[in-house]
């Protein structure tokens, strides 16, 4: 799965989007002002970026407290690719 995502990651960078966070499974474009832009929607039960908070599990969060860089997504898994 992490290959998948990976692919999406660098899809997503190359279309200009900088960030991200995930709302109930699904991973959304993080923009100021906050636009409902839904990149996609995750039908593994959040098998897919496990390592993003969903902002719905936390009370009174907001996308700006769990929004995370595409960068450092695709770094992180770069460090984890076994050669």
């Amino acid at each position: 799965m992490r290959d998948l995502e990976s692919l999406l990651l660098m899809m997503w960078a190359e279309n200009g989007v900088e960030e991200i966070y995930k709302y109930k499974n699904r991973i959304k474009s993080f923009r100021e002002p906050l636009a409902n832009i839904e990149l996609i929607n995750d039908l593994s039960c959040g098998e897919m970026f496990a390592d993003i908070n969903d902002v719905a599990s936390h009370k009174d969060a907001s996308p700006v407290d769990y929004k995370v860089s595409i960068s450092t997504l695709v770094k992180n898994r770069c460090g984890q690719i076994k050669h």
